[in-house]
């Protein structure tokens, strides 16, 4: 075989191993290429189904945040009616009329009385309530310790009164009366206003 045929032959050889070489690279390559793109969309359909769910999260935290705030405007609100029905009856009691005001004050007078032996300080605005006729049946009602009588002082405070004896006070003042009884009078006082 003369030469030129034989360079040939190894170039038809090299060329076919080439294109054997290529090919089965081209071929590697696309599956590569395939892969690369099927794992790019399983990691893109994953990071698109944690964002949702994050964002879904997201929004029922935000939603349930937003119900908190409404409850607690609602609740803001109910106490807000609540300290108002308190302060209207407070204003209330402070208007009766001095009978009324007597009727209001004996039992409470007679519940806070210990020794029989105390003062009692009114407020400077209802002094007149506490006429010597009230007095004398409010002792009359105690019985042999009955030995209640009007201090000289007056004080600063709406309605009610302080019995005091010695250093001893009772405050039966209508502010700390409303704010002892709060606790107890809020239930009932929400169930009427609320349906509660």
């Amino acid at each position: 075989m003369p030469l030129d045929d034989i360079i040939r032959k190894i170039e038809e050889d090299a060329r076919a191993e080439a294109d054997s070489l290529l090919s089965v690279a081209r071929a590697e390559a696309e599956g590569i290429v395939q892969k690369a793109q099927k794992e790019a969309e399983a990691l893109r359909a994953e990071l698109k189904q944690k964002s949702e769910k994050r964002a879904e999260e997201h929004a029922n935290r935000i939603k349930i945040l937003a119900g908190l705030e409404e409850r607690k405007d609602i609740l803001r609100e109910k106490k807000r009616l609540i300290d108002d029905a308190f302060a209207k009856a407070e204003e209330r009691i402070r208007s009766f009329a001095p009978e009324e005001q007597r009727q209001f004050l004996k039992p409470l007078i007679l519940g806070a009385v210990e020794s029989g032996n105390e003062e009692i300080i009114p407020p400077a605005s209802q002094r007149e309530i506490y006429t010597n006729a009230f007095l004398d049946s409010i002792n009359k009602e105690l019985g042999e310790r009955g030995n209640l009588r009007l201090s000289e002082e007056s004080g600063e405070f709406g309605g009610g009164f302080i019995l005091r004896e010695g250093k001893k006070e009772v405050n039966q003042t209508l502010k700390s009366l409303i704010n002892h009884y709060s606790d107890m009078l809020e239930p009932r006082i929400a169930a009427i206003l609320f349906g509660q």
